[in-house]
C-alpha cells in the first residue's frame, strides 16, 4: 500500500487485517476529500484479488490487469448519479450480491460519496448491511458520516482519515508532479491537508482561474469580466464547486492576514479581499444554491462577482 500517503495508522490496520484474514464486512471511511479514502479501498481490493501475492500485488496477473482497466466482475462501484445515489442503484446492487464471486474470494462494494444516499436508497442499503452474504465486503466513503443514517453507521467499522501534512504534499508535488519548489509549497499550503485538492489545483488551473476572477472583478473592463465568467460557466459542476472553495480560502486568508493572524500565502492573488467576509460567505452560498438548482452558471457567477466586488451596490 505504498501509494497511500500520510495515513500510516490506516495502512498498518489493514495490513494486519489482510494478513490475519480478519476483515470486517463493512467499513465506513470518513475524512475530507483528497486524503486517500478511495485510493485505500482500491489498494485493499488489489491485495484481496491478486492471484499471486496478497502481501504485494503483482500488477501483472489477470486480476490485477482487470482492476487496472476497471472491468473486474467482483468489484462493484456505486457513485451518485448527478447529485444523489438513488434506490434503483441500490436495488441493482442487491441483485449482483446474490451471485457469488466470479474470479475472487470476495465481492467488494465501494460506495463513493455515501452521504449522498437518498433516504430510500439508504434504507434499502441498510438491509444488505444487516445480513450481507459472507463473501461481500462493503467500503462506504464519506466526507461527513453524520449525514448517513445512524443505523448504517452502526453497521460499519469506522475508519478515520486525517489531513495529510504539508510536507508530504509538497514532496509529492515536487517528486511526482515535477513542480518547482515554490509552486509546490504554495499548493501544499492551499490544499488544507488534501493531496487530491493540491493535484487538482495544479492540473485544472483553478488557481489561475481565481487570479483571473479577482483581476476581472477589480477591473472596469467589461471584456475581462465576460471572458472569465464564460470560462467559469464551462467548468464541470464539481470544478465550479472547487473554484468556490478556493475563492472562500482567498477571502478567509485575506481577512486573517489583515488582522495580523497569519502570513498571506504567496500563491494567492496579490490583492487582498477588503470587504466584509461574512457578506462574501453568504454570497458564495447563494451562488452554490443557484448552481445546484440549475440557474444559468454565467448568471450565477456574474451575480457573485458583482456582490463581492461591489458589496454596497445592492
Amino acid at each position: 500500500m505504498t501509494e497511500i500517503l500520510g495515513q500510516e495508522p490506516v495502512v498498518r490496520f489493514f495490513t494486519k487485517a489482510i494478513a490475519s484474514q480478519r476483515l470486517h464486512q463493512a467499513y465506513l471511511f470518513t475524512g475530507q476529500e483528497g486524503v486517500g479514502k478511495e485510493t485505500t479501498a482500491k489498494a485493499i481490493v488489489y491485495h484481496l484479488f491478486c492471484e499471486f501475492s496478497k502481501e504485494d500485488p503483482c500488477g501483472a496477473c489477470s486480476a490485477c490487469q482487470r482492476l487496472d482497466k476497471g472491468v473486474h466482475p467482483d468489484l462493484l462501484i456505486v457513485e451518485p448519479e448527478k447529485r444523489e445515489i438513488k434506490i434503483g442503484q441500490v436495488r441493482a446492487l442487491e441483485k449482483e450480491l446474490h451471485y457469488r464471486p466470479v474470479n475472487a474470494e470476495y465481492k467488494v462494494v465501494i460506495i463513493k460519496s455515501a452521504e449522498r444516499l437518498n433516504p430510500e436508497a439508504g434504507n434499502a442499503l441498510l438491509k444488505s448491511l444487516e445480513e450481507p452474504p459472507s463473501y461481500v465486503i462493503f467500503f462506504l466513503l464519506t466526507v461527513n458520516a453524520s449525514r448517513l443514517l445512524p443505523t448504517i453507521v452502526s453497521r460499519c467499522q469506522l475508519i478515520r482519515f486525517r489531513p495529510i501534512s504539508k510536507r508530504i504534499i509538497k514532496d509529492y508535488l515536487i517528486e511526482r508532479a515535477a513542480l518547482d519548489e515554490g509552486f509546490a509549497d504554495t499548493l501544499a499550503e492551499l490544499s488544507a491537508g488534501s493531496l487530491g485538492r493540491a493535484v487538482e489545483l495544479a492540473e485544472k488551473g483553478l488557481l489561475e482561474i481565481l487570479h483571473a476572477f479577482v483581476s476581472a472583478g477589480m477591473s472596469s473592463k467589461a471584456t475581462s469580466k465576460y471572458r472569465i465568467l464564460e470560462k467559469l460557466a464551462k467548468l464541470l459542476p464539481e470544478d465550479q464547486k472547487k473554484f468556490l472553495e478556493l475563492l472562500r480560502l482567498w477571502i478567509l486568508r485575506s481577512y486573517l492576514s489583515r488582522k495580523g493572524a497569519i502570513d498571506y500565502p504567496k500563491g494567492l492573488p496579490e490583492a487582498l479581499y477588503e470587504s466584509d467576509p461574512f457578506i462574501a460567505e453568504r454570497t458564495i452560498a447563494i451562488c452554490e444554491w443557484a448552481l445546484d438548482n440549475y440557474v444559468n452558471p454565467e448568471l450565477a457567477f456574474n451575480h457573485l462577482m458583482v456582490i463581492l466586488f461591489n458589496p454596497h451596490s445592492f
